[in-house]
């Protein structure tokens, strides 16, 4: 099977809200749908988004190396895309990740319609029907974060993630995750995700602190690039850590596994570079009994259902995923929404990746003319 038309095209969707962590404030969504059409007539799409606050460099790379892959593409077989991405090192890091991803989408996209089955069961063999899915709450305020909580609780969600790190102390934060706690109740799931905002004595510090809020787990409580730091928060701590940013591709993964840096990874696939590579983080960690969880770049519909695609190939039970991201937007730029039902997302059991993007949102974020 060769590709025969490439295309891409570039997006930008407004947060709903202002999307706030520990790092930034974005008011907006920037990234590329891309097409692929095989000469048997399938048509695959992909999405490439680096993660929200990536800089003008990393859109100039993506951009750069998307017009190179264009020609590199013509005529070139669907199993060899990823050999379009080729001779970057000059390029940034996020930008050629995020490329490899939106290929590879839309490669495994093109490849299961081929073989009739869905992304998931093509990737794996089996899969869930369904995959539980966390709500994401950004608000820096503990009032706006506990108000966010309780919706999500009302909506059925079983888990909800708290961004930290925001706070200027550790009162501060005690104060917000106590709201957050008191909104949603006793049953649900509450898990929080620093973005590496302390260092190692804050980590430990805070989380103790915390704890008694009953967290599931705490996301990247360091900066990334210090496993042994991240070992000896786990140490030091009762709440399961997770490795995030850490996990930046298969070779990462790996060095944060040999290191006992973390008892969970958080898997994007728009950072590890598609969803093949996450497939063999999961595999990886697996085998050495760390649980892994799937969770978008905040991405468009694509993006989306690729993830979901992904999560749903993990191990029983599927842990809550951060899958639901596409109301932290104003559109989701697909024609059917993925349904959310008893807080799990439904996965598309069609060939490929299942979804259909919306025309007249796609114009409305710059795409069509």
């Amino acid at each position: 099977m060769k590709v025969e038309q490439f295309s891409w095209t570039e997006y930008r969707i407004p947060f709903r809200r202002p999307y706030a962590t520990s790092q930034a404030t974005e008011a907006e969504r920037h990234g590329f749908l891309l097409r692929l059409v095989t000469d048997k007539g399938w048509v695959g799409l992909g999405e490439v988004a680096p993660l929200p606050g990536s800089n003008s460099r990393v859109r100039f790379d993506v951009v750069t190396l998307l017009e190179t892959v264009s020609l590199r593409l013509q005529g070139a077989s669907v199993e060899a895309v990823d050999e379009a991405v080729g001779g970057v090192d000059l390029l940034h890091p996020a930008a050629v990740a995020s490329v490899r991803c939106g290929l590879d989408t839309a490669v495994c996209d093109v490849l299961s319609q081929g073989a009739g089955l869905p992304v998931a069961l093509w990737l794996a063999g089996q899969a869930a029907e369904a995959v539980p899915v966390n709500a994401t709450v950004a608000l820096p305020d503990a009032l706006s974060a506990a108000e966010a909580a309780a919706r999500a609780r009302a909506l059925g969600f079983p888990c909800v993630k708290l961004k930290v790190g925001m706070a200027g102390d550790v009162e501060a934060e005690r104060e917000r995750v106590s709201a957050v706690r008191n909104a949603i109740g006793d049953r649900l799931q509450l898990r929080l995700d620093a973005n590496g905002a302390w260092d190692e004595e804050q980590a430990i510090a805070t989380i103790r602190a915390l704890e008694p809020y009953g967290l599931e787990l705490v996301e990247q409580p360091v900066a990334s690039g210090n496993l042994q730091a991240m070992r000896r928060v786990c140490e030091a701590v009762d709440t399961p850590v997770a490795a995030d940013e850490d996990v930046s591709d298969l070779e990462a993964a790996t060095h944060v596994l040999r290191a006992g840096a973390a008892q969970m990874l958080v898997i994007k696939p728009m950072v590890v570079g598609g969803l093949r590579t996450a497939r063999k983080i999961i595999e990886d960690a697996q085998s050495q009994g760390v649980t892994c969880v799937v969770t978008t770049s905040i991405d468009s519909g694509i993006g989306i259902a690729a993830a979901l695609h992904l999560a749903a190939t993990l191990p029983s039970p599927v842990p809550a995923c951060g899958l639901a991201t596409g109301d932290l937007l104003t559109t989701d730029l697909l024609a059917s929404p993925l349904a959310i039902r008893g807080g799990c997302m439904q996965r598309p059991d069609t060939p490929g990746l299942g979804v259909r993007l919306d025309d007249e949102a796609l114009k409305r974020c710059g795409c069509l003319s």
